[in-house]
């Protein structure tokens, strides 16, 4: 921090032990230091201390909750490797299922198209022999897409 002082000084005679005086308290002022300290008490330090052991301690039993911690026999601490097991598990059957999705997708268009080349085929076989008609060419289409839908 700064600190900016105004003083109030004469040059005449009879206010010289005052001009004095205001000088030697401004030099006073200027020196002084300034520290920044923290102001707490032990009382709050010790409570901060234990606010932060609560909440390390919930994440603590959280883990041993969710199985990722165990105690074997002996008392002794470690990371349970069900756990990750489980983690990578778990991300290989999101992959799959990403991979089923995207099959799905590919099979149902494979099946619109199967549709489409059967409608058109069948219509040409009826435009062959004269018969075209486009209300038969969509009944056609519709009893196709129906027996590929229930494939």
């Amino acid at each position: 921090s700064q600190t900016l002082m105004i003083a109030c000084v004469s040059p005449s005679d009879r206010d010289f032990m005052e001009t004095l005086n205001t000088l030697k308290y401004a030099n006073r002022a200027r020196n002084i230091k300034n520290k920044v300290m923290v102001n707490q008490d032990r009382a709050s330090q010790q409570i901060n201390a234990l606010r932060n052991e609560i909440t390390r301690l919930q994440m603590e039993l959280m883990e041993y909750k969710t199985g990722k911690r165990i105690i074997d026999e002996e008392g002794v601490e470690s990371i349970n490797d069900m756990f990750h097991e489980n983690a990578m598990l778990q991300t290989e059957n999101n992959n799959l299922r990403v991979r089923i999705k995207a099959m799905q997708e590919t099979v149902d268009a494979l099946r619109a198209r199967i549709t489409q080349l059967m409608s058109d085929q069948a219509n040409q076989v009826l435009a062959r022999a004269g018969e075209g008609n486009e209300e038969i060419s969509n009944m056609i289409h519709n009893y196709i897409k129906e027996i590929e839908d229930l494939r």
